[in-house]
């Protein structure tokens, strides 16, 4: 489910984090920075030529952000050019770690990754100005979920910063460098990275779903172990079942088991009834299934079979009012002007209106005051 690694000017990432960051998702990696008020971007399939590119970035172009990328593929073929970061534009590039909701996946014909698909249907028709606005950023973020997360870099003069990281409560930051989750480390106790939890030659025995590794070599797939993880608290698993979320037997059942593990490792929970609980899920005859349709789990698809009539269908949905792109819509050219458009005059108050003014006019303030 791959890593993110954000760059503050002045930060760096040693060399064995780098290494542990591969161990842990070796699909490829990519680097991108500003040079000269240009954005570049390096990918390559090897840790050796990263490693030397990095050092050679950090130390010419450390005065700036830069954006770390290292992969493991759930959708798409292991290529190059399935490697982040991606253009958005000729001056702003992005990286993404996560599994995107199912409007977001490609074709089945189109052997690319999420991420790609996400930018070519999405991203690119985003104006990426209102990344300034706080509520932006947050209708971003939950648009793609809360366990996706992403970090935009760019070298567009008309924007307030480099680096702008969406969901960044759902990584972490380690000495001075934000990480979508916990990979970077050499032995990780909640693996919120996306395959739950992992056992190979450079880590402590894992305590949850262990995912087995075909090889350590560069570029090398992970598979998960087929193994019924006894690491599920009995807490979680009382909880489940006195919900009526997952009946206690289900865990003795090795696919259900499994099942229940990779989709918790899919959408990065740490525990099944919250999993259950959010995404309106439940355990029947040893199926999750949608409790509002009955419709059992598509593994492929990683979410119920669900009619277009049920509640749950097509996964968590995108507000499409929220985002419209076509001629007849005006889109700001700055933050003076305000981005967002409420879906209804029912959906907001006068005075959550008048808030919304002010914000904006204290927005027009503060750059008047600094462009003094």
């Amino acid at each position: 489910m791959c890593i993110i690694a954000s760059v503050p000017k002045g930060a760096t990432i040693d060399k064995p984090t780098l290494e542990t960051m591969w161990q842990h998702n070796s699909d490829g990696a990519g680097i991108s920075w500003i040079d000269n008020g240009k954005v570049r971007v390096y990918k390559t399939m090897k840790l050796k030529p990263f490693l030397k590119k990095f050092n050679e970035v950090s130390k010419q172009f450390g005065d700036s952000d830069i954006l770390v990328h290292m992969r493991i593929a759930t959708h798409g073929s292991v290529c190059l050019d399935n490697n982040h970061p991606f253009n958005v534009d000729t001056q702003t590039v992005f990286a993404h770690n996560g599994i995107l909701p199912q409007q977001f996946h490609p074709p089945a014909k189109r052997d690319i990754s999420d991420t790609r698909y996400f930018n070519e249907t999405f991203l690119q028709y985003v104006k990426l100005t209102a990344l300034d606005d706080s509520r932006f950023v947050d209708h971003l973020g939950s648009v793609i979920g809360s366990y996706n997360k992403l970090v935009i870099l760019t070298a567009n003069p008309k924007m307030r910063r480099d680096s702008y990281i969406i969901n960044e409560a759902s990584g972490e930051w380690s000495d001075g460098v934000w990480y979508s989750n916990d990979s970077y480390l050499t032995y990780s106790r909640k693996m919120k990275w996306g395959t739950g939890s992992y056992i190979n030659n450079l880590t402590e025995p894992a305590k949850s779903k262990p995912v087995k590794r075909n090889t350590l070599d560069q570029g090398a797939n992970c598979s998960i172990g087929s193994e019924v993880s006894d690491e599920i608290q009995l807490f979680d698993v009382e909880v489940c079942h006195n919900w009526g979320l997952i009946p206690e037997d289900a865990w003795e059942n090795e696919e259900c088991a499994d099942t229940i593990v990779e989709m918790m490792s899919t959408y990065g929970f740490d525990s099944p009834q919250e999993m259950m609980e959010d995404f309106q899920w439940h355990v029947r005859d040893n199926k999750i299934k949608c409790q509002h349709c009955k419709a059992e789990m598509d593994i492929n698809q990683y979410w119920p079979d669900c009619g277009a009539d049920c509640p749950n269908f097509d996964g968590i949905q995108v507000n499409d009012a929220a985002f419209q792109f076509d001629d007849e819509v005006e889109v700001a050219d700055d933050i003076s002007e305000d981005w967002f458009i409420a879906e209804t005059e029912a959906d907001i108050t006068r005075q959550e209106a008048k808030l919304m003014e002010a914000e904006v006019e204290q927005q027009v303030l503060f750059e008047r005051k600094d462009s003094k």
